[in-house]
């Protein structure tokens, strides 16, 4: 009896070694012990981000993957309305600025998974100074895109302009030419959009940012630094102003002479400034229009800099399921199968390194791809009132009411009351 008992203990015991050992190999596996479902919200178009859930979810047969596109405007109001009840996504896109902000919100990635200096290797150094905070990585990015110069090619060539502008001293030289002024010297046709406010410049705060940081701004881009402008940011002002200064030579747009992409897409300005993201819509309103992409023009050719704005993933501090959230995000955004099939998709330039080095040559991306390898960005804690605060600036500067001294330090005052 003594033996038959020891006997049925031992397999007793060894049936439940048995039946343990694949339960425990399962849940350590990067798969879900059962059928999980992930949701994401972002302001991509569902087919952008199909190309990434389909064939994750195949292979990857427990993971069901379920995306809801939210217009751009009412994505940050409705997410952040969703989280505070508990309703929101178990991933969402995460813009470059957000990550300190929502840092109560969105949980960083375990080290084991990716570590900050991972990120370095794989994406240009903007990534690493925008989606790491307090040493982890709290978002990966879906793409870079950069402010690019576009000229249109018919009005170059009747003013026998053949090579690109590199430098801003070269679009000062081409102010006269593409420039031209009424019989009551009013604007009737400008060289390049540039030096108005947002009312008729979309991108003016980013493309003054970008001066900055080209005239050498220091301590714009440290993440939870008060914002202060100091003297070579006002003169990135001033040289910007100029552009929209009647009395100055270089007089060549105003916020009242029409918005920048209408006007360049009717030929009443030679050049403009653009994101790649802002190709689609002048193709679609001007099917006729021939023009061209150059990259930004530089302050310094030999140190190049350029501006990077962008969206990643991220996942959400409440999710049941971060884990297997995090492997998503990593996969779609570091593995280049994943990537390049949103790439292909989306039509946006690419974050990882990889698929930048096979771009540099793309008639479409390849001014972006290169371009995201020398861009930077400032620290923005609230970006919309950011870019606000800088668009005031320019105006209390072009109507006078403010030298640019005084009206960046009135805009550092109210970019650090975001804080």
């Amino acid at each position: 009896m003594i033996l038959g008992g020891a006997a049925l203990a031992i397999a007793l015991f060894i049936g439940i070694f048995v039946y343990l050992i694949p339960a425990l190999q399962q849940q350590s596996s990067d798969e879900p012990a059962t059928k999980i479902t992930l949701t994401i919200w972002g302001i991509e178009e569902q087919g952008n981000i199909y190309a990434l859930t389909s064939q994750y979810a195949a292979a990857h047969p427990n993971v069901a993957l379920r995306y809801t596109q939210i217009p751009e405007d009412r994505y940050e109001r409705t997410l952040l309305n969703a989280l505070a009840t508990d309703t929101g996504p178990d991933i969402l896109m995460v813009h470059r600025s957000w990550v300190q902000r929502y840092s109560d919100k969105i949980m960083a990635a375990d080290h084991s998974d990716i570590q900050p200096a991972e990120l370095r290797g794989l994406f240009p150094d903007v990534v690493a100074n925008d989606f790491t905070y307090l040493n982890y990585v709290f978002a990966l990015p879906l793409y870079i895109d950069s402010p690019a110069l576009f000229y249109n090619k018919d009005l170059f060539d009747k003013k026998g302009v053949a090579v690109a502008p590199k430098t801003w001293d070269d679009i000062k030289m081409l102010v006269p030419y593409f420039t031209e002024f009424t019989v009551n010297k009013q604007l009737q046709k400008s060289a390049i959009a540039l030096g108005g406010t947002t009312k008729s410049i979309t991108n003016a705060p980013d493309i003054l940012s970008l001066l900055m940081l080209q005239f050498g701004a220091k301590n714009l881009e440290t993440t939870g630094r008060r914002t202060s402008f100091e003297a070579l940011a006002r003169n990135a002002l001033d040289f910007y102003t100029q552009f929209s200064t009647p009395n100055n030579p270089n007089y060549t747009w105003n916020d009242s002479f029409a918005q920048a992409d209408n006007a360049f897409g009717s030929g009443d300005v030679a050049m403009t400034i653009g994101y790649s993201r802002d190709i689609k819509g002048l193709v679609q309103k001007n099917p006729y229009l021939d023009f061209g992409v150059y990259p930004m023009p530089q302050n310094d050719t030999t140190n190049p800099v350029n501006y990077a704005d962008y969206w990643g993933l991220g996942v959400s501090a409440k999710s049941p399921n971060i884990k297997f959230a995090w492997r998503f995000v990593i996969n779609a955004t570091t593995d280049p199968t994943f990537a390049s099939l949103y790439m292909t998709r989306s039509g946006n330039p690419p974050a990882l390194r990889t698929l930048i080095n096979d771009t540099l040559r793309d008639p479409k991306l390849g001014v972006f791809s290169r371009q995201a390898l020398t861009a930077r960005a400032p620290f923005q804690y609230e970006v919309t009132g950011y870019r606000a605060a800088l668009s005031r600036a320019i105006e209390s500067v072009l109507t006078g009411r403010f030298n640019a001294q005084s009206a960046l330090e009135r805009a550092s005052v109210e970019i650090n009351d975001l804080f």
